[in-house]
């Protein structure tokens, strides 16, 4: 497991990469915490992302928001990993201001499982509001409105890392 740490960006918030190996890319953005996923999230590499979430909370609390990406090759997680994202989500209560989940893609495959998705969130109680979205850039426009940072540079630089 390779674990790094590197910056992109110019003036304003910068994009930390912290981790990038076996299909997880995890990192933060001002108070964005992401987690961009291109494989099956296993228990391993599920503990990593609900690590970086809790400190990305505990350094921002209740301005922390929480970026998932989910890439139209990964695989769906197991009920384990399902689970335990919920629990993830709604252990920070008020200190995470909210939660967009993308899940990439079109099509059938993509429209159901944020169908799926989102019944899973029904049954979360959180105080944080939690959407789905296709694009990171529809997710980044809604963490703009809850963010006081400038988050115009998100969505650009993410998709830099992911795909350089």
């Amino acid at each position: 497991m390779s674990t790094t740490t590197s910056s992109h960006g110019g003036p304003g918030a910068v994009l930390h990469v912290t981790h990038r190996a076996r299909g997880l890319l995890l990192g933060t953005f001002g108070d964005v915490f992401f987690a961009a996923w291109s494989t099956k999230p296993v228990p391993e590499l599920f503990e990593l992302q609900r690590s970086g979430l809790a400190s990305a909370v505990h350094a921002s609390p209740g301005r922390a928001l929480f970026l998932c990406v989910v890439s139209p090759h990964a695989d769906p997680p197991d009920q384990a990993e399902r689970d335990a994202s919920s629990r993830m989500i709604a252990s920070h209560g008020a200190r995470l201001l909210g939660t967009a989940c993308v899940v990439e893609g079109s099509g059938f495959r993509a429209a159901i499982t944020r169908t799926v998705l989102t019944g899973i969130v029904l049954f979360t109680r959180t105080p944080s509001p939690v959407t789905f979205f296709e694009n990171v850039d529809g997710a980044a426009h809604w963490m703009q409105r809850r963010s006081n940072g400038d988050l115009s540079q998100l969505a650009p630089q993410l998709h830099q890392v992911r795909f350089s």
